[in-house]
């Protein structure tokens, strides 16, 4: 079975063909759907590792691997293609949290918090 990133490519591709052989219409219809079709499933496509997959949803890194083996089963987690054991979440599946500009933030600034610590 073909991804969707796979058929959004292939389309894309052929959009590009028509466009040389003088299809300018058709290649625009074409590439105006592979649009609509990739923001609206941008949730779908976009896989967060761990680490950015407990700063999105707010859980502990226990809690996700938890639900690691139904995920990889169902399509929504998978263990990255190009790196070394790393657990991949689709951001779909992943409960969300307010912000995760602002608690990608709150992390950092607890890691320099506990950096300037002196040891016990």
């Amino acid at each position: 079975m073909k991804t969707l990133e796979d058929v959004l490519a292939a389309w894309r591709s052929d959009a590009a063909v028509l466009r040389r052989c003088g299809h300018d219409h058709d290649a625009d219809l074409i590439e105006k759907f592979c649009d609509d079709v990739s923001d609206a499933t941008e949730d779908f496509r976009t896989w967060l590792g761990e680490r950015d997959a407990v700063l999105a949803s707010g859980r502990t890194a226990e809690w996700l691997r938890k639900q690691f083996p139904d995920w990889e089963r169902a399509g929504l987690a998978r263990w990255a293609p190009h790196a070394r054991r790393e657990r991949q979440y689709r951001s779909l599946v992943l409960p969300k949290r307010a912000n995760l500009a602002a608690a990608r933030a709150d992390a950092e600034r607890a890691a320099r918090r506990d950096a300037r610590k002196p040891p016990p």
